[in-house]
């Protein structure tokens, strides 16, 4: 528990060694190192949100992970800060993780959660994972579709916040903009009419949404997998993580009021927060150290 509760309470008072700003796979990170330079390797992937890696609870997570011994490494994934996924989005998750070192361990919170999870599962790293963290989680990009645009999960209505319609509609007109019937669908306010919308869409567009989908990936994913939700998400409804924690082969789902989405509050449950975690750097903590990496520094 000690290098979760290092980590979490770096994050509270924004202790730890600075953060430098660089290139990694063709993409700007931010990468925090330990004392000494070297450690195993943590790639966060990181919620959307619209100051993208320069928003400041990224550099206090990185910096804590860093005073626990670990290089960490955030990368500006392509169009994560609109909101936006696409295959290229995972292609470049994949690829920094490799950067990272021989083997590593991922950690995302929500959108970055997935793809965390898709990442892990992909078989170009699945076999260089150590351990996997995903807060906040949504697992099939269909239901998620359904949620942003009728408001519905399954039978029932659920209200999430506004920017789960945003990125959802975003990332499906990028993945399939030639796919005739997308704007139908995501045009829809009609729970009756979602599955034969859904049904018009192209094969190849359906066949993309379950390739986006972590709960389709999950069964690959070879590591541990350690899943933190809140019972009643503002942005993905509990019923997510619970079918991902189903379709893992070696997944432990903690569900707890202590997360305000995906930020930890001092709440009962907290310590089941920083359970998870410890059980998380404790796997990541076994993988080689003096990560193979070589980022060049960004331009000022």
């Amino acid at each position: 528990m000690i290098r979760a509760l290092t980590v979490m309470g770096s994050m509270l008072v924004n202790d730890g060694p600075s953060c430098e700003r660089t290139r990694m796979a063709g993409v700007e990170a931010l990468v925090a190192r330990p004392q000494g330079g070297s450690g195993p390797a943590i790639v966060f992937a990181n919620a959307a949100t619209p100051h993208g890696i320069e928003q400041p609870a990224v550099g206090h997570l990185l910096r804590g992970l860093s005073r626990a011994g670990f290089v960490a490494v955030a990368p500006e994934l392509p169009h994560v800060r609109e909101g936006e996924v696409t295959p290229a989005t995972v292609d470049a998750l994949v690829e920094v993780a490799r950067c990272a070192g021989p083997r590593v361990a991922l950690i995302g919170a929500s959108t970055g959660a997935g793809l965390a999870i898709l990442a892990a599962g992909d078989p170009r790293l699945a076999n260089c994972v150590t351990a996997v963290m995903a807060i906040a989680p949504c697992a099939s990009l269909e239901q998620v579709l359904r949620l942003a645009t009728t408001g519905f999960y399954g039978d029932h209505p659920y209200s999430a916040a506004p920017l789960v319609a945003v990125a959802t509609k975003r990332s499906l007109t990028a993945s399939a903009p030639d796919d005739p019937a997308v704007p139908a669908l995501v045009a829809n306010r009609d729970p009756g009419r979602f599955d034969s919308l859904y049904g018009a869409l192209e094969p190849r567009t359906r066949a993309l949404v379950d390739e986006l989908s972590p709960l389709a990936r999950m069964p690959h994913v070879i590591a541990p997998v350690e899943i933190v939700s809140a019972p009643n998400d503002s942005f993905f409804p509990v019923g997510e993580a619970l079918a991902l924690a189903g379709s893992g082969c070696d997944v432990r789902l903690t569900v707890t009021r202590a997360l305000d989405h995906v930020r930890p509050r001092l709440r009962p449950g907290f310590v089941g927060v920083a359970a998870a975690l410890d059980r998380t750097l404790k796997r990541a903590a076994q993988s080689e150290r003096a990560p193979a990496f070589r980022p060049s520094p960004v331009p000022a």
